[in-house]
């Protein structure tokens, strides 16, 4: 049975309907994301092939530089294509532009792309934030288990999913991603994802509750705003409660309701926001099948939808 629809915290978010007020803006940045030129730079020819005077090793030298395999990737991401459509595709756009150059073939892709290093976050480091929010979500892996498993009558066995963990500032830009297992704990992330991130606010929601998090974030000088446990915490003496026990303490005797409004939660549904404008561009299943191809793949799809942000969003307000 299908559970009862949340009840609103008044009537006031009840009945708040809101309108975009620059939807020309707005609806124009919509068509240019489909544009192949916002993927193609003017300087795009410059540093395509890879130049082996600096670096010349054993063997066989690479014809296309990382520059090359991490554009044809771009568009592979953006337009959700496989390596082989990929491949014609590019070239097709490379000889109606008069261009010089060539794709690399799908195999390159596939070998050269689980080697490129998208680990960097994507900010400046220098860059403090004043308040980030934290989350994960599930990303369908490929396999064909299920189908066959259905069709010849036998148990069904589980799909598999990979978790992108991501961590975007006050404008909605994704500034530090993972991709992990299924199995692993979003607390895990906080420290490689927080590694070069500058924040006086991190938002998270009761995944990441926990005292450990509490004590990583007070050693990084980051407040934690993350929503407590409902269930009521051991009691202890006032001299040694910690940060945690008077969160929840506050909690269990106003509601969570005076909880999320001392502390502005509804500022954590940005990166609800974001997974939504993350599925609906890219999907919810990798394109790729190696693990560190996956990663990549996370990765490049995070900057897309950075460039997305760049070119326009929908600015609302509340409707009379």
């Amino acid at each position: 049975m299908r559970a009862a629809k949340k009840k609103p915290f008044s009537n006031s978010r009840r009945y708040s309907k809101f309108k975009v007020t620059n939807w020309a803006t707005y609806n124009n940045s919509l068509r240019n994301r489909g544009r192949i030129d916002f993927m193609i730079a003017e300087d795009l020819c410059d540093g395509w092939y890879d130049d082996h005077s600096s670096n010349r090793k054993r063997g066989r030298q690479k014809k296309y530089s990382n520059k090359a395999i991490f554009q044809c990737l771009q568009i592979r991401c953006l337009f959700g294509l496989k390596l082989r459509q990929a491949e014609g595709f590019i070239n097709y756009i490379f000889e109606k532009s008069g261009l010089p150059i060539s794709c690399p073939d799908y195999t390159t892709l596939s070998k050269r792309g689980n080697k490129l290093d998208l680990k960097q976050p994507h900010i400046d480091t220098d860059k403090k934030f004043s308040c980030v929010a934290m989350d994960s979500t599930g990303i369908q892996t490929y396999t064909g288990n299920e189908w066959l498993e259905n069709k010849h009558g036998k148990r069904y066995i589980r799909r598999v999913w990979k978790k992108l963990h991501i961590v975007i500032d006050d404008e909605g830009r994704i500034i530090a991603n993972t991709t992990t297992e299924h199995t692993k704990d979003d607390r895990s992330q906080i420290e490689p994802l927080l590694h070069c991130v500058k924040t006086k606010e991190l938002l998270g929601d009761s995944g990441y509750d926990g005292e450990a998090i509490y004590q990583i974030l007070k050693r990084k000088n980051i407040k934690p705003t993350i929503r407590p446990p409902n269930r009521p915490s051991a009691i202890k003496t006032e001299d040694k409660k910690t940060e945690r026990d008077r969160v929840t303490e506050y909690q269990e005797k106003r509601g969570y309701h005076a909880w999320r409004v001392k502390n502005n939660y509804g500022r954590r549904e940005r990166i609800e926001n974001t997974f939504f404008r993350f599925k609906t561009s890219f999907g919810s299943q990798f394109l790729s099948r190696g693990n560190k191809n996956m990663e990549n793949e996370m990765s490049i799809k995070c900057k897309l939808l950075n460039k997305m942000v760049e070119i326009g969003m929908p600015i609302t307000a509340r409707a009379s």
